[in-house]
């Protein structure tokens, strides 16, 4: 089953607003900056990795996201799909 960028963004969007009380991202627009500090990029990665089975590079430097467009970006390029 392909992933759909509109379902990642829906699920992120939701997330983001209900798990990590981040009204912004309700309407915030894709590239639009999000306000995420080390706890919050903790939480959105923790959130990826049970969500669509992504996985992280271990030893290199991960860039934080900045914008929904990123996160929905990573999320389709590297998802394992267990829907």
């Amino acid at each position: 089953m392909k992933l759909d960028q509109q379902q990642v963004e829906a699920k992120v969007r939701m997330f983001m607003v209900d798990d990590m009380v981040k009204e912004e991202a309700r309407n915030a627009e894709l590239m639009d900056e999000l306000d995420l500090d080390s706890l919050d990029q903790t939480e959105l990665r923790i959130f990826l990795e049970e969500e669509y089975d992504v996985s992280f590079d271990e030893g290199g430097v991960i860039s934080p996201f900045a914008s929904i467009q990123e996160i929905v970006a990573f999320v389709l390029s590297r998802a394992q799909v267990n829907q």
